[in-house]
């Protein structure tokens, strides 16, 4: 036996020919007792006989390695490659016998082989081949022994993931034993997969594990959209279990569960994993071979639109922003994974407007994609002007400036706080955008502004807040326990992003579906659990009352403003009244201008209120003095 152990040492030449080898041996005696189950007693002497099993073995053998049967690495195996030798041995017989039947017609009868024994040694040979393959494997695992495991665990969703992953654990029980699926359907319900029992359905995790001492449960569900994930784990007791999970299915490039996808659950999967489906042919029509500027690109928004515009082919990519490091990190990301693609990195702030002038003089960009501007809402309470400087007269010089080069589209990064802004942040970005939407009036270019509320991770936001006082032991700090906002995952957000700028034309605001707001408080209820921490006993949860600028719920949309739907379900064309004219544009950035240079207060918000009719924020020299 130990010589038989020592097979698992050859290479793959030598294994797959010495398969070759076998497999021949097995496909001819299969036809001796194919022979004997048809005649009985035959004489040995006769040379058809030998003739007749050679000429049968070499067809089905030949179609062995047509098929491929030899490029399967059998120690991964799935159901379906064996399959691929039940194809072959039918393949290899049919040819066989038709080709017998046509020697026939040339009186050259010695080989052909009888119907029923070529029938029924076709038949041996696919149970004697297969049976082979587990004895094969049987071998292989000697030198591979078995190490023992004492973490038990459940897999939820007894689909095609959840069989992927119960394989991959099989064959390395080292990572864990599974002990049983967990799946809501009916159909599957106590029966057994891949040798596997169904033992119950996700209201019976909690009961089942303490009951078979699982130590981890796996949710397996890659389509599972947040809501499906949130039900799932408000059933799991991450105190007592550990709870994984596989990313979403955008994720899996391949389609094929691995242990390796396998990670902790976060709250990125309990409030966004939307697969976003949108039209690439659109997408490319205004990106391929287009020289794309992107500003603010070392941010959360702007890095991904590099990643995301990258791949879609433009002919350059101009990655322009205020903080070197940020971009020359986006530029090296993108360098290593797209090294063919011309990319530039331009510092600069698009406030000053003779930097930016160069830059569109020189590089001639025919996308933009304005993301850069300043988004956190206390911090620009104390720096008002800086706001305005940024966020409304940065986004004027981009926009008019798109307009006298030519630029053939522009998509600009506005916020659900521009909706009846009560902040200073929010009344910035709202003169943003009547400025691009004036400027859209009178131009060739198509402008698109797309407006949509937080993204999930992004820099300053309150989750990378909420993670750091968590592992710091507390207390996690929520404003106010009725605070509500929408939230999205910074992919899809630019995804659609992208998608709008392909319905970009004169000026149109577009609003993001952005689902089902959500509690503040709840979120870091969900954040503690998620941390195996319990809420208000572990961690306190600490209310420090409503900063300044902020609001308890945001809006998309004001009451009197109507949504149009676009191509797309989740984006929406906001119909608006009509812009301001040029004359009226000019002398507003002038006023601007020189309130932001002097810090002239009363004048921004005698500004705000001509501009922004809706606002409720109040701007003052307070602010920067704090």
């Amino acid at each position: 036996m130990k010589s038989l152990t020592k097979l698992s040492d050859l290479s793959g030449f030598k294994r797959n020919l010495l398969l070759l080898v076998v497999d021949s041996l097995i496909v001819y005696f299969a036809y001796i007792l194919g022979m004997y189950f048809r005649y009985g007693i035959f004489t040995l002497d006769e040379p058809e006989f030998f003739v007749n099993g050679i000429y049968f073995s070499a067809f089905i053998v030949v179609s062995l390695i047509l098929n491929g049967v030899y490029r399967i690495a059998w120690s991964y195996s799935y159901f379906r490659d064996y399959f691929i030798i039940l194809r072959a041995v039918i393949v290899g017989y049919a040819i066989g016998f038709l080709a017998g039947r046509f020697l026939n017609l040339f009186e050259i009868r010695f080989l052909t082989v009888p119907f029923t024994v070529s029938t029924m040694a076709a038949i041996i040979s696919v149970f004697l081949l297969i049976w082979s393959r587990f004895f094969w494997l049987s071998i292989l695992s000697r030198n591979h022994p078995i190490v023992s495991s004492e973490e038990r665990v459940f897999i939820v969703g007894a689909g095609d993931a959840g069989t992927s992953i119960a394989e991959e654990l099989s064959r390395h029980p080292e990572n864990g034993l599974v002990v049983g699926f967990i799946d809501d359907s009916p159909k599957k319900l106590r029966k057994r997969i891949r040798g596997i029992p169904v033992l119950g359905n996700t209201d019976e995790i909690m009961p089942l594990v303490e009951k078979m001492g699982v130590r981890k449960v796996i949710i397996a569900i890659p389509s599972a959209d947040a809501s499906t994930l949130r039900r799932i784990f408000s059933k799991i007791d991450v105190s007592k279990v550990k709870a994984q999970t596989l990313p979403s299915i955008t994720e899996i490039m391949d389609g094929k569960a691995k242990l390796g996808y396998l990670r902790e659950i976060n709250i990125e999967d309990l409030l966004g994993r939307e697969s976003v489906q949108i039209d690439l042919n659109s997408l490319k029509d205004y990106v391929v071979g287009r020289t794309v500027l992107i500003t603010g690109a070392g941010g959360s928004i702007g890095s991904e639109l590099c990643r995301q515009i990258s791949p879609l082919g433009p002919g350059r990519l101009l990655l322009a922003g205020k903080g070197e490091n940020s971009i020359y990190e986006i530029s090296q990301e993108i360098g290593s994974l797209f090294p063919d693609l011309k990319v530039s990195q331009l510092i600069g702030d698009v406030a000053d407007r003779s930097r930016m002038r160069y830059i569109f003089n020189k590089m001639r960009p025919q996308v933009v994609f304005h993301a850069a501007a300043h988004k956190h809402v206390p911090i620009m309470e104390e720096n008002p002007t800086e706001a305005f400087r940024v966020n409304s007269l940065g986004t004027y010089n981009i926009a008019s400036l798109a307009d006298e080069f030519g630029v053939e589209t522009m998509v600009v990064i506005s916020t659900d706080k521009a909706v009846r802004p009560s902040s200073v942040m929010g009344v910035s970005k709202r003169i943003a955008e009547e400025f691009v939407r004036s400027i859209s009036s009178r131009s060739n270019t198509k402008f698109g502004i797309v407006r949509f509320g937080n993204v999930l991770g992004s820099r300053g936001s309150v989750i990378p807040l909420f993670k750091k006082q968590i592992q710091s032991g507390g207390p996690v700090t929520v404003t106010d326990p009725r605070m509500t906002r929408y939230f999205m995952t910074i992919p899809e957000a630019v995804t659609l992003v992208l998608q709008a700028g392909a319905f970009s034309g004169d000026g149109d605001v577009f609003v993001l579906d952005m689902g089902e707001p959500v509690k503040i408080s709840s979120l870091a209820n969900e954040m503690i659990t998620l941390a195996g921490y319990i809420p208000h006993q572990e961690i306190e949860i600490k209310y420090t009352g409503v900063r300044p600028g902020e609001k308890l719920f945001e809006e998309l949309v004001l009451t009197n403003e109507e949504l149009i739907q676009t191509k797309h379900p989740k984006i929406f064309r906001l119909k608006m009244n009509e812009a301001m004219d040029e004359e009226a544009l000019l002398k507003t950035v002038s006023r601007l201008r020189t309130a932001v240079e002097e810090s002239d207060f009363e004048e921004l918000n005698r500004i705000t209120s001509e501009i922004v009719d809706d606002s409720t924020a109040r701007i003052d020299d307070g602010c920067d003095s704090k």
